[in-house]
């Protein structure tokens, strides 16, 4: 019973200590450490030389595997966050958020432009397995003013084909526990059709917040 007692209390210590050493993972170790197939662009050792440099003040760029500059847009230790320019098309951005248990898990968002800016984003626990968070991307048509579009002579039918292809540009919010969604899908148009569609498109951000592992849309 009292061998029992103290191997309780072992298991205890170790789980206390793993604890503690997850929480205390900065975004930069992160960063740094996480697996090369999620950010191929750089190396390990660019990451690290990227933000060294940077907290240096020794500038804010390394060339990457591709002979291109990258380059720090934002470095947010305090609120966990941080945003690179891998290319000149590509962006990579990182948040550390906190479940209702306290427990933190990863957000990551890459986001391309040829030459639209389209976003993916997938969330991680600490050893880096995907983790069933769920973020449903909003469709173009979600901007859609309807009400405006049936008082007007306008075609429902076609505008609603127009808006079909989607182009979402995602960000997190560098200080709240939030991601921001923007709709790019206009730009996808022929300034023709652009300047019939766009009185009737809201130009708001989406805001997402987090409940009980769904992303919801705030209104």
């Amino acid at each position: 019973m009292k061998r029992q007692l103290i191997t309780n209390k072992i298991l205890f210590c170790y789980i206390l200590l793993f604890t503690q050493s997850v929480f205390a993972q900065t975004v930069e170790n992160w960063y740094v450490n996480m697996p090369d197939e999620l950010n191929p662009t750089l190396s390990k050792q660019n990451r690290l030389e990227l933000l060294e440099y940077y907290k240096a003040r020794q500038g804010d760029s390394v060339t990457n595997r591709y002979e291109n500059q990258a380059h720090v847009l934002v470095f947010d230790s305090i609120n966990r966050c941080l945003k690179v320019k891998n290319t000149p098309s590509t962006t990579f951005e990182m948040k550390i958020f906190n479940n209702e248990d306290s427990i933190p898990f990863l957000g990551i968002i890459n986001t391309v432009c040829a030459p639209i800016c389209h976003s993916v984003v997938q969330f991680y626990d600490t050893a880096w397995n995907r983790i069933p968070i769920q973020f449903t991307m909003p469709k173009a048509m979600e901007w859609l003013n309807k009400d405006s579009l049936e008082n007007n002579n306008v075609d429902k039918e076609w505008v609603e084909h127009q808006l079909e292809n989607t182009y979402i540009t995602l960000t997190f919010d560098e200080v709240n526990m939030s991601i921001m969604a923007k709709n790019n899908t206009l730009e996808f148009m022929s300034e023709t059709d652009r300047k019939l569609i766009s009185p009737f498109i809201n130009d708001k951000e989406f805001i997402y917040k987090l409940k009980d592992k769904i992303w919801m849309r705030q209104h």
